[in-house]
């Protein structure tokens, strides 16, 4: 019975002497870190467990790789470097430096820890948060299909959570997965509880706001895309937001408000074409002159995408300015004599307007110039010539 005391105290002694020394490890890789020495601090904890059976130190590689990479590929390998005063990490990034490259999957290693350690709920969070960072900067050209990799996210975010290990990234991270599954109603609680535990990430409560929007919970979706407007201080992710207060203040039938934050936004970031698209729509829609000065804006912006030609008709034809359009249309062609793909565009899409006044005769007309110039563009199953034929039919029969 001693002799079992005796060899339970030494194993008890053993773990406690291995943890200690795995903590260490820790702390002193955290150090080096600090100090900017990345390649260092991954070399000394490789160093420390080169086989991957340690979890702290498992999940501190991981955030290392993925937060201070120089190069990677397919985050399966990474390139490190210890960092000299004054050296900029984005900018090695941009400048293609060489550095030393380190065969680490953090995929692969966190499932087999999770199995080793079916309790250890930090292993799933390090795992949503490795499949979070593929998500933003792979999508869909990533090992796996982009709709497996936000899967992955969400299952092992949920399973820390309901496990309650979490904090407000991966509460964001859970969130925003419901976001892109248009499952509005789902993501709330979490990107609210993810406030809660930081109130100062100001993404946090635009996906909050985006989520009641979209749930048609307006006087909820104001408050929140305020505040993450005024906390934002990065350009595009601020017009985003002076946006979503604008879509909001149209909702909600307060047609000048929306106006105002449409213009601020559109001051933040010139040339977004999301933003000039509804600041002209309502422009028109109150008799504002600038809609215009708008319209022009927005289609040179690429003149050749036939988006832009179909945006702007249905906003003429929304305020019932079909005639306008039209003369836009007959305006443009001078200026692109020379381009088929415009002129085809400009003959199309002013023949539809035609069409919906009931000009049967210079519909045709331009229908037919549009089928002429499509033709040197694309091969005769091209889908615009179906179009085009489907009106020319009508036209037809309306004629006889």
């Amino acid at each position: 019975m001693a002799k079992l005391k005796l060899i339970l105290s030494f194993a008890l002694l053993f773990v406690f002497s291995f943890t200690k020394a795995q903590n260490t490890a820790v702390e002193k890789a955290n150090e080096m870190i600090a100090d900017k020495k990345y390649a260092s601090a991954f070399e000394y904890l490789h160093g420390s467990d080169p086989n991957n059976q340690d979890p702290d130190i498992s999940i501190l590689k991981t955030n290392l790789l993925l937060t201070y990479f120089v190069k990677t590929e397919d985050y399966q390998r990474f390139g490190l470097k210890d960092l000299l005063p004054g050296q900029d990490l984005q900018v090695l990034r941009e400048n293609n430096t060489t550095v030393r490259m380190f065969d680490y999957k953090p995929d692969s290693i966190l499932n087999k820890l999770m199995r080793q350690y079916p309790q250890n709920y930090k292993l799933h969070k390090a795992l949503g948060n490795y499949y979070y960072e593929v998500h933003v900067e792979y999508g869909d050209n990533w090992i796996l299909p982009d709709s497996v990799v936000v899967e992955n996210i969400r299952k092992n975010y949920l399973s820390a959570y309901d496990n309650k290990e979490f904090d407000y990234w991966s509460l964001f991270g859970l969130g925003y997965t419901y976001l892109l599954n248009e499952e509005y109603e789902q993501s709330i609680p979490f990107l609210q509880k993810s406030i809660d535990l930081n109130p100062n990430y100001p993404l946090s409560y635009y996906n909050l706001a985006f989520a009641y929007y979209n749930t048609e919970n307006y006087t909820k979706c104001l408050p929140a895309v305020q505040k993450a407007y005024n906390m934002q201080t990065i350009p595009i992710y601020k017009a985003e937001a002076a946006r979503l207060i604008a879509m909001t203040y149209e909702a909600l039938k307060d047609d000048n408000k929306a106006l105002d934050y449409y213009r601020t936004a559109d001051k933040i970031l010139p040339n977004d074409y999301n933003t000039i698209l509804p600041l002209m729509t309502l422009e028109m829609k109150l008799d504002d002159p600038l809609y215009k000065r708008h319209t022009d804006h927005l289609f040179f912006l690429d003149p050749s995408n036939p988006v832009i030609f179909q945006d702007i008709f249905k906003a003429y034809s929304e305020n019932e300015n079909e005639k306008e359009f039209i003369e836009f249309m007959e305006d443009l062609k001078p200026r692109f004599r020379q381009n088929n793909t415009v002129m085809a565009n400009i003959h199309l899409h002013q023949a539809i307007a035609q069409y919906e006044m009931d000009e049967w005769v210079a519909a045709k007309i331009n229908f037919e110039r549009a089928r002429s110039l499509f033709r040197n563009l694309f091969k005769p199953s091209h889908g615009v010539f179906n179009v085009i034929d489907s009106y020319t039919n009508a036209i037809r029969k309306k004629n006889n």
